[in-house]
């Protein structure tokens, strides 16, 4: 796994086909794994709770799901027959290096440098799947950007779908307007 990771990092990623060898449930336990740390390890704000914060961490597992399953049927219309389980692996895999965003996060409270370092990373992450699920899946790199835009404007929805029911459960204060 190490390998295929540090191959990612880059830019060599492998065939669809080499990461179904991860299975579903490795990949959703990874996806947990790194829900958790984010729900425990990252600050949050005062007026939200921890259960709330946490719970918004977990949810992005399922959101990740939706999201691949999406990126899935936009490879279809490409006649290209990805298989959904080694599609979430390659997400995954290329999401790893957003963990280093945790020690940045703590550091950025303390220098304001570490909160371009934190873009910048996530900018390189970014562009770690753009090149990914473009090689990986034999597509061009303008089919990659325009998923990957579409997948974006799926998550922005998702997630306000998410924040709303908070809000509307409790778990979140309503937005100062």
């Amino acid at each position: 796994m190490i390998k295929d990771i540090l191959n990612l990092l880059i830019f060599k990623p492998e065939s669809i086909e080499y990461y179904q060898k991860y299975s579903l449930k490795t990949s959703i336990g990874a996806a947990i794994f790194i829900s958790v740390l984010y729900g425990f390890l990252l600050p949050y704000p005062i007026e939200i709770s921890f259960i709330a914060n946490f719970s918004m961490m977990l949810m992005m597992v399922p959101v990740m799901l939706i999201i691949t399953w999406f990126l899935s049927k936009l490879l279809k219309l490409k006649h290209k027959n990805t298989s959904f389980q080694a599609l979430f692996a390659l997400s995954i895999l290329a999401g790893i290096i957003d963990l280093m965003l945790i020690p940045l996060t703590f550091l950025a409270q303390f220098y304001e440098f570490f909160n371009y370092l934190q873009l910048a990373i996530f900018l390189y992450s970014l562009l770690i799947f753009f090149f990914a699920f473009a090689k990986a899946n034999g597509v061009g790199l303008g089919f990659s950007l325009l998923s990957m835009l579409l997948g974006a404007i799926v998550l922005i929805i998702l997630m306000t779908t998410i924040g709303i029911a908070f809000i509307a459960i409790g778990l979140m204060p309503e937005p100062l307007v």
